[in-house]
């Protein structure tokens, strides 16, 4: 398991192939996608950049809720890009960061990754990582800031703080992990991604799709903590909305929500 020691911004550097991004490292900030976007706001000519902290006092996640992880045991990042889609198909810029992680990954180690609905990473059923895309107009231009956290070397004692034993895990179990060139894979990945768009958003929209490990399952839907919605997700439409037919074979559109899906033995994704 990993020692936890600092991120290391030269090495990092020194293995990102992909030109055009400013690069910031923080040993500490309240939040890596709140700086970008203070960022934003506070010039007239933004450029493309990534952000990379070893804590977070004031972390993320969908929802509005709070995300937390001990110094240097994660990898967590936000990219700020301007938005070349149309503003209804952005969400194919978070559906990327998800491939490109997903690729990344099994490039980088022999695990492989599912995605879940809309923005999360499972290994084997349990969350090893989460995105979030927070959208800002800048002169009238949209921008995105685009982050996400993955755990890369939380214990036992972690998550049972954390209250998560048996729904979270690390992105790949008892192997360290280094943290500058699994970014820089995924800079690489997320780049050709963005290129892609430009060329075809319907093949982006598909192979996100075809990688949902929702799809084809019974799930779950909560609004909070609340269960309204148990059924089939059977697919994602062009403005990736979750399609999901109960068991009447009523078919419903889910926009915003949490969605638990239902994996082999029975059990439910966290």
């Amino acid at each position: 398991m990993s020692s936890r020691i600092p991120f290391d911004p030269q090495f990092f550097q020194s293995k990102l192939t992909v030109p055009g991004y400013r690069f910031s490292y923080f040993p500490s900030i309240d939040s890596t996608n709140l700086e970008a976007r203070r960022y934003l706001n506070s010039t007239t000519n933004p450029q493309p950049g990534i952000l990379v902290a070893d804590l977070q006092l004031a972390g993320r996640g969908r929802l509005g809720r709070s995300w937390q992880a001990p110094p240097a045991s994660g990898l967590m990042c936000t990219v700020v890009i301007p938005i070349e889609t149309p503003l209804e198909r952005a969400f194919l810029y978070t559906a990327s960061m998800g491939l490109a992680v997903k690729n990344a990954t099994a490039r980088f180690t022999d695990t492989t990754l599912q995605l879940k609905w809309p923005n999360d990473l499972l290994r084997e059923g349990l969350k090893v990582g989460g995105i979030l895309a927070e959208l800002e107009i800048i002169r009238g231009e949209p921008w995105l800031a685009l982050g996400f956290g993955l755990n890369i070397s939380l214990d036992d004692a972690d998550l049972l703080e954390a209250g998560i034993v048996g729904k979270a895990g690390n992105l790949v179990p008892n192997q360290v992990v280094s943290r500058e060139e699994l970014l820089a894979e995924i800079i690489d990945e997320f780049s050709d991604y963005r290129h892609a768009l430009l060329l075809s958003m319907e093949h982006i929209r598909q192979e996100w799709a075809a990688a949902l490990v929702t799809l084809g399952h019974r799930v779950q839907v909560f609004q909070g903590d609340v269960l309204t919605l148990e059924g089939l997700a059977c697919g994602v439409d062009d403005n990736g909305t979750l399609v999901v037919e109960d068991d009447a074979g009523e078919q419903h559109r889910i926009q915003a929500g949490d969605v638990s899906v239902r994996l082999p033995g029975g059990r439910y994704s966290a």
